[in-house]
């Protein structure tokens, strides 16, 4: 709690947190949402440092400036955080008209259209998406981070600590009202599995690999651990501004308003998934499952 306290990043972001409910508050939309949900991940958060062991003093803090490599690693990211968010935006709030960019768009296409061909039988809805997705915040971003320096370890996968025991910690509970669903007849086990599967290809481990395994870890290199949480936290909240401006109704102040009360929290707290797992395992079923249980 002391560190907490003392840390200007987390301080930064209360503030910013605050704020928008404020605004959500005096523009007449409701927060109760929000702040319980906000509640209820901190909680898990405060369980997951507590059942879990700071990173070695060694692994986190990049001793030297960074050189000309991480500065074009950062800009691909950024690049590619900024181009998924106007898609998203055009998707959500332009009746799902796409960007058209040369390269980009013909390898989206193509695992679009893989996916729409070959995932209906394994994703739950929007095969195409399962396929486009991972094209856009994975594969693109992967190869072009590779080709510029980066190396697997760097980007989320390696060994983790303590995955299982926090995984299990954060999905215990959708996990029991998934069961009692199955057991009253309300869904089956292969409908979980097909939404599982479904969330996963189309935003679970995609986006984690975007914003943790890749945006998070390049900012370390530039800012200490607890600002590029923050930094991350925030710019996720943001980057979902087509969904949640068209949730207040096309209301954009509303929407960014929006974006930082409720995903900025779930940027937060998966971010916290991730630096205190080391990997992307937890981050990513955690996020699976919560987006199955808010659907």
């Amino acid at each position: 709690m002391k560190t907490i306290l003392a840390s200007r990043a987390a301080w930064f972001y209360a503030l910013t947190w605050i704020a928008s409910l404020l605004y959500l508050v005096i523009t007449g939309n409701g927060i109760m949402g929000s702040v319980a949900f906000a509640a209820g991940v901190l909680t898990f958060c405060a369980l997951t440092v507590a059942i879990t062991k700071d990173e070695p003093a060694s692994d986190p803090v990049q001793t030297v400036a960074p050189g000309w490599r991480e500065w074009l690693q950062l800009v691909v990211v950024i690049a590619v955080i900024g181009i998924t968010a106007y898609s998203g935006f055009l998707f959500n709030m332009a009746h799902g008209r796409s960007t058209n960019l040369p390269v980009w768009s013909a390898i989206v296409d193509a695992f679009g259209t893989f996916g729409a061909r070959y995932l209906g039988t394994l994703v739950d809805h929007s095969p195409a998406l399962a396929g486009a997705n991972p094209a856009k915040y994975v594969f693109i971003p992967l190869v072009l981070l590779l080709i510029l320096g980066a190396r697997f370890t760097e980007l989320g996968f390696r060994r983790g600590h303590r995955v299982l025991m926090v995984t299990a910690l954060w999905i215990s509970i959708p996990v029991i009202f998934f069961l009692m669903q199955i057991a009253s007849g309300t869904s089956t086990l292969a409908y979980m599995f097909s939404m599982f599967m479904g969330h996963l290809l189309r935003n679970g481990f995609s986006e984690e690999f975007l914003f943790r395994g890749a945006f998070q870890t390049r900012l370390r290199s530039f800012v200490t651990p607890d600002w590029a949480l923050v930094i991350q936290a925030l710019v996720f909240g943001v980057w979902h501004i087509g969904f949640d401006t068209q949730t207040m109704g096309g209301d954009l102040p509303a929407g960014l308003a929006l974006g930082i009360a409720s995903h900025s929290i779930s940027g937060l707290a998966l971010g916290i998934l991730f630096q205190r797992t080391r990997n992307l395992v937890a981050p990513s079923v955690v996020h699976v499952v919560i987006n199955m249980f808010g659907s």
